[in-house]
């Protein structure tokens, strides 16, 4: 289900950009500030130590430890051949309509509030998720705005994801 959302999402941004006249292969281009070597090691590096910092954090600090909980019960019906997919969809969706269509036009402060108010939970043990959201989103943010392309944020996006729900099903398994 989710993968139609972030599919249809996808699609809806690529249409943005054609009737904005907002190229999407523009925002995959190397920036004048460097190569997309940078962007790789840049969102790469920042996505490994967000993945580390939170899997600590996880193992001792309750509101961490309550949201893995959480998230192991909301993520039940994955497994982990379907990480992948789900990691790479969510992160390419998100960061396509958040970095690549809203911020040029809305702003980084806007769009970060949106992208930690979509990230509102329901259930009570996730309440760290959307200012964890806000940061995030001011972080994949000012990767977008230095480096002029969405491949630092969504390798950032991406790797996060991806490694945090192996985390959690991981957890799960053991529990």
């Amino acid at each position: 289900m989710l993968l139609a959302i972030y599919t249809v999402l996808i699609g809806v941004t690529i249409a943005l950009q054609i009737v904005f006249d907002a190229p999407v292969s523009a925002l995959f281009a190397p920036s004048p500030q460097g190569l997309v070597e940078v962007d790789f090691a840049l969102g790469l590096g920042v996505g490994l130590a967000i993945v580390l910092l939170s899997q600590w954090a996880a193992g001792r600090v309750p509101a961490f430890r309550d949201m893995t909980d959480a998230l192991s019960e909301i993520l039940r019906p994955l497994n982990h051949r379907d990480v992948f997919a789900q990691a790479f969809f969510s992160a390419l969706a998100e960061e396509l309509f958040f970095r690549g269509f809203l911020q040029p036009r809305l702003g980084l402060h806007v769009t970060s509030l949106l992208f930690g108010f979509v990230h509102f939970p329901r259930d009570r043990r996730l309440r760290i998720w959307q200012p964890l959201g806000i940061v995030l989103g001011y972080l994949l943010g000012w990767m977008f705005a230095a480096r002029g392309s969405i491949v630092a944020p969504f390798l950032t996006h991406f790797a996060v994801n991806y490694f945090n729900m192996h985390f959690v099903l991981s957890r799960r398994e053991t529990a």
